[in-house]
């Protein structure tokens, strides 16, 4: 029924945007009803099928190109498939197993231990005491605190993702010059090997003194958007901490960060953000505002040749190789 309500004529010319979108909704329905046929199928058919809903994502969210598959598709809320589907034969082997003996004997045939889900079961065991807490929402009187901070979540020369790399190196340097000036910049960046590790690292560069570092790996299981909240927080962070430091009066910060996501979820307010995390990002941004200073945060592409932000992509390789005991999230589990 929805789909030939969405190809019907009244909807005019854009009618194939919704369809793309609510195919690929059926799509994935489907694969989430099934999930142990995931598991079966092909990396080809898989990543047919992974690109189908990546598409929907763009479309529903209205972001540009330019954002990745895994950053589309948590602002478009939809869950990426093969999550869903481990998550479901996670699921149905725990129910299976609790409802007694001869059920588990069920269990262990369908998962044995070289199934995947394995792997997700003893990662949640061994991390389910170090989930981070939740963190207190702000009200609406930080509104008026917020008022010195903007984002600028546009792409350097307006580009999308398929522009040339040299038009992306020459526009993200013409943005990062603009602010050359200002009295902190603060760069960060993250690398994320999938299931195994992520490093964070973000580089504060006041206008004059030394450059502060701080690297960190960010949990075994962070995507790339949760391992740029780590770096974002503990950035800003080392920040707060090297205003209180300095002497000299200063009223001017500029953020570069290559997650349009993270920012467009900054981007809607302190009282509006949802998760533990944003809500602490927010603490700091505001702690700087009443330190008297604005806060500027700028998208830009990554790995585009500016010196700061290739000395930040060093410090997330340095984060890699440490401990990846960052506290996970409760979606991670």
């Amino acid at each position: 029924m929805q789909l030939r309500a969405v190809a019907s004529p009244e909807r005019g010319p854009d009618r194939e945007k919704p369809r793309t979108f609510f195919l690929a909704l059926v799509q994935a329905k489907m694969c989430y009803g099934v999930a142990s046929w995931w598991f079966d199928t092909s990396l080809s058919d898989r990543e047919r099928l992974e690109r189908v809903q990546a598409q929907a994502a763009h479309i529903v969210a209205a972001i540009p190109k330019a954002a990745n598959r895994e950053d589309a598709l948590r602002e478009a809320r939809l869950k990426p498939i093969n999550g869903v589907a481990h998550l479901r034969a996670v699921e149905y082997y725990l129910r299976l197993k609790a409802k007694g003996p001869s059920h588990a004997n069920v269990a262990d045939s369908i998962f044995p231990p070289e199934h995947p889900i394995h792997i997700r079961l003893a990662k949640a065991k061994h991390l389910h005491s170090t989930i981070g807490g939740p963190e207190k929402r702000h009200d609406a009187k930080v509104l008026q605190l917020a008022r010195p901070v903007h984002f600028n979540i546009t792409a350097p020369g307006g580009l999308k993702a398929d522009a040339p790399e040299k038009d992306k190196k020459v526009h993200t340097m013409r943005r990062a010059r603009r602010f050359s000036d200002f009295d902190y910049q603060v760069w960060m960046d993250v690398s994320v090997v999938p299931g195994v590790s992520s490093g964070a690292g973000a580089l504060v560069y006041p206008k004059e003194g030394r450059r502060e570092k701080v690297v960190l790996g960010a949990g075994s299981l962070a995507c790339s958007y949760r391992a740029e909240c780590v770096a974002m927080e503990k950035g800003l962070k080392r920040l707060v901490n090297a205003i209180a430091l300095s002497k000299a009066h200063r009223t001017r910060v500029v953020a570069f960060n290559g997650s349009l996501s993270l920012l467009m979820a900054l981007n809607t307010g302190p009282a509006v953000v949802e998760g533990a995390m944003l809500r602490r990002i927010w603490d700091l941004i505001l702690r700087i505002v009443r330190l008297r200073m604005s806060v500027n945060f700028q998208f830009v592409f990554s790995h585009r040749g500016a010196p700061r932000n290739e000395a930040a992509d060093k410090a997330t390789e340095q984060g890699n190789a440490k401990p990846q005991s960052y506290p996970a999230w409760i979606t991670d589990i």
